[in-house]
């Protein structure tokens, strides 16, 4: 007879008897399963209370009822010892011989003598064997009470009367015993699904197959008793024999069996494993199917650390999922698993006890895995049916899953990095290396996603004013780390937006010192606000270095239109804003549609001007300055004039701004050097020896190679040092006087004259101009013309003559227009004048004749 066993909630040891059944240790999983199991109990108990109402006679009397009794109630006992399991999950379908007891108690009995010996026998096996108590041990003795009921019943109502043991007799013990077979796997398959919330129908159905084929033989047997019994009692030992060969052969098929499913369970492993192409899925998958296959409450892989990494235990809970803990060093060396760290697959059975761990489990087994990736152990614990144990057969097909496991886990390693590898690169395509902001890429697909949604918003496009001035002052890495706090900065202020409006938002670098916010739902004068907020985010003082620095930026606002067609089209109204910005030197400015022009002006000639600069495109003018006092010409001032076929004259502010702006300006600043010296050198040729005065940036002034190339210059030209003079601004020497110091020191040895352009219009530290190289001042023509119209306004013109003086310069007027300001620049004391009063500038080639034809005036009086 069929029957299921399993562990018990309580933790004691299952039985084996033919029809019972032992929750495990979480009975289907829920309390529900145990009530189940109450009901089905007490229904049993009652329907077989009223099969046994139903019950008959025996059908012979011939034997003692008493030597019977007692016969019988070892038998059943010993049937309960006698047992063979189909375990499940945590329970099992149990297979004995207690159909010959059965059929000898079916045939000599009374009904009440056969359910007593029926109950009683069995229930003894299983309290004084098997030891079962409390819910298991009821439910199998309801379970047994039923099968006796049902059998006795159904042999009443089918054996003829009369007690002959003939085919009718057989033929109802047959229907008896199977139809009970059946009842009892039912009731069993319930009490499993209860135990475990499933059933498989195939495990279900190919158990009864094989119940019902073992209760066949084991029924034909046991008629074959009774015929003995009845004809020749002295055949009963042959037949002992083959009862014995039956119970050896029917254990070795069962082994067959259980070959077959075991083979059947490595097949679906290798497939359902081979198909997650995720780690996480991998391991659960791989730790999920052995666990099953091995019937284990615990599956886990220990990976090995590599270079001092620690070992991380990843294990599988029904709860929890996937779960990992770092293992210590100690508990490498101390688990009952640790051969396995060694190379040495480790077996141990519920069954030894000595050399146990303190944490080693009733039974395991552990092996060891290595694939090119990763070394490991692959390990499971805790037999999940108490019957049974891991043996040498479960440790060689243990070890087969672990060999396959390695292969697998490594191939989702290797398919997992690649995916990491796809995954950064993916990332690094969308976001810029230096400060880790979304790039271009990125921020157009933000802005697409933001117009196909049709929320409206703002672009907004930020430049910092004086990013290369710190490049070049402090150096890269320092231009890096500003690049970085700015990034930051607007990051948290975008992600912290009060509004709500900002905070989905997206801050890209596009590049260079060039930022880009998104506003996505933002209208027109919040975007702008907005704006406000971020320029005084970014331009607070940074420390850096040994300094505090102190930056300013333009932003330029975009508000998204209703008919916006993509992002380049919003990133240009934004340059357009952007560069009105920093020509107003408002900081923030919004798109006005009549500013494209402009930028398109601005765009082009930024184009052409590497073209003019290569090719000499642009032309040097001069204006000459002359003696205050004599009116004799002594040189000129370089005037650069670029002539645009489009745009006409291009102001000299504007060519230097966007030469700035591109990068060009050192290009630049050479290019016009080298021809205002190539024109000096002709004049010279010509008997006109004049010096020549060249302006030059700030930044020009912080490039430490400057000296070097004007050195060449000169040399290349024949030009005597001093014969030029570099015009430079009062802020372009204090935006780095440091710097500026040890620039303009080079060129003084260079004998290379150095003049303060607009004087007393900047904010320059007389401690500095002490110390600077610098030959002569020239006095901003704004005080000049102020002294043309009043006399007496000549406080700051006399003040800055004197201090000149003192320190040892010469002193230029320049813008003096007529000879009553002429006059009197000289007779504050000025020595040289330069305006219109003198000549206006014209082409670098007309100055030798225009010197030539030029007869010098002298002041009167």
């Amino acid at each position: 007879m069929s029957s299921a066993t399993g562990q018990s909630a309580a933790g004691s040891r299952p039985s084996p008897p033919a029809t019972d059944v032992e929750a495990g240790p979480e009975p289907g999983g829920t309390r529900g399963g145990l009530r189940w199991i109450g009901w089905l109990t007490l229904a049993m108990v009652v329907a077989g209370a009223g099969l046994l109402a139903l019950g008959g006679a025996p059908v012979a009397a011939e034997l003692r009822p008493v030597g019977l009794l007692l016969a019988l109630l070892v038998v059943f006992a010993v049937t309960e010892v006698l047992v063979i399991h189909l375990p499940t999950t945590r329970t099992a379908h149990s297979f004995s011989l207690r159909e010959l007891p059965a059929v000898l108690g079916l045939v000599y009995l009374e009904p009440t003598g056969y359910v007593f010996v029926y109950l009683v026998g069995a229930g003894a096996g299983l309290v004084l064997w098997e030891r079962q108590r409390g819910r298991k041990l009821y439910f199998n003795l309801a379970l047994f009470f039923l099968e006796a009921c049902l059998g006795v019943t159904v042999f009443s109502l089918l054996a003829p009367p009369g007690g002959d043991v003939g085919v009718g007799t057989w033929l109802a013990v047959l229907v008896a015993v199977l139809l009970t077979d059946v009842v009892s796997w039912l009731a069993v398959s319930v009490a499993i699904l209860a135990v475990e919330g499933s059933l498989s129908r195939t495990h279900a159905f190919r158990t009864l197959a094989a119940g019902l084929a073992g209760a066949l033989i084991n029924t034909s047997m046991a008629l074959l008793v009774v015929v003995l019994v009845a004809e020749r009692p002295a055949a009963l030992s042959l037949v002992a024999v083959v009862v014995v060969m039956l119970a050896v052969g029917y254990r070795a098929y069962l082994s067959v069996v259980d070959g077959h499913n075991r083979l059947q369970a490595l097949y679906r492993f290798v497939g359902s494993t081979g198909t997650a192409s995720e780690l996480d899925d991998t391991l659960r998958s791989v730790l999920g199917e052995a666990g099953e296959l091995l019937r284990a409450e615990k599956a886990e892989l220990v990976l090995l650390g590599e270079g001092g990494d620690p070992a991380v235990l990843v294990s599988l809970c029904p709860r929890d999922g996937l779960t990992d803990r770092p293992v210590p060093d100690g508990e490498l060396a101390a688990s009952w698993w640790s051969g396995a760290v060694a190379g040495e697959s480790v077996l141990l059975p519920s069954d030894v006890r000595e050399g146990r761990t303190p944490d080693a489990p009733r039974d395991g087994i552990a092996v060891p895995v290595r694939s090119p990736g990763f070394r490991g152990v692959f390990l499971v614990a805790e037999r999940s049916f108490e019957k049974e144990t891991f043996d040498a057969r479960d440790l060689q097909l243990f070890e087969t899953l672990g060999a396959h496991a390695a292969v697998t886990l490594e191939k989702a390693r290797l398919v997992d990095r690649l995916r990491r590898v796809a995954a950064e690169r993916e990332h690094d395509a969308l976001h810029d290396a230096l400060t880790g902001l979304p790039n271009r890429r990125a921020f157009n697909e933000a802005v697409a996603r933001t117009l196909g949604a049709g929320v409206g918003g703002a672009v907004l496009l930020m430049d910092l004013d004086d990013f290369k001035d710190v490049n070049d002052t402090l150096g890269h890495r320092a231009g890096d780390e500003l690049l970085q706090v700015t990034g930051r900065r607007l990051s948290a202020l975008v992600a912290d937006d009060p509004t709500g409006g900002a905070g989905a938002g997206t801050v890209a670098r596009l590049g260079g010192d060039e930022f880009a916010v998104l506003l996505p739902g933002v209208g027109p004068d919040a975007a702008v606000l907005r704006a406000r907020d971020i320029l005084a985010s970014v331009t607070a003082p940074v420390p850096m270095q040994d300094i505090t620095l102190t930056t300013t930026a333009s932003i330029g606002v975009a508000p998204i239109p209703p008919d916006a067609r993509d992002s380049d089209e919003l990133l240009v109204h934004a340059d357009v804003a952007m560069y009105a910005a920093k020509a107003s030197g408002a900081g923030v400015s919004p798109y006005v549609p009549e500013d494209t022009d402009a930028v398109h002006r601005r765009l082009a000639l930024a184009g052409e001007l590497p073209t003019a600069i290569e090719h000499r495109g642009f032309e040097v003018w001069c204006q000459p300055q002359t003696d205050a006092r004599t009116g004799v010409v002594t040189g000129v001032e370089a005037l650069l004039r670029w002539w645009h076929p489009s745009y006409g004259w291009v102001p000299p502010t504007e060519v230097v701004a966007i030469a700035e702006r591109t990068g060009l300006l050192g290009r630049l600043t050479l290019a016009v050097l080298a021809e205002s010296l190539r024109l000096r050198s002709e004049w010279a040729r010509a008997g006109h020896e004049l010096d020549i005065s060249v302006n030059v940036t700030a930044r020009d002034i912080s490039d430490l190679s400057l000296p070097g190339s004007v050195g060449a210059l000169l040399a290349a030209t024949g030009t005597p040092p001093a014969a030029l003079v570099l015009e430079i601004t009062e802020s372009g020497v204090m935006s780095d006087p440091e710097r500026s110091l040890e620039v303009l020191a080079a060129l003084h040895r260079l004998g290379v004259g150095v003049s303060v352009d607009d004087f007393g219009t900047g904010h320059s530290s007389l401690a500095y101009l002490e110390r600077l190289p610098v030959n002569e001042v020239k006095i901003d023509q704004s005080f000049v013309k102020r002294l043309e119209l009043e006399a007496t306004d000549s406080t700051v013109v006399r003040s800055i003559v004197l201090l000149a003086h003192d320190l040892g310069m010469r002193v230029v007027a320049e813008g003096v227009e007529s000879d009553v300001a002429r006059q009197r620049v000289q007779a504050l004391g000025c020595e040289l004048v330069q305006g219109f009063v003198v000549a206006r500038p014209m082409p670098g080639d007309q100055v030798p004749g225009w010197v030539a034809g030029r007869t010098p005036e002298p002041l009167r009086g």
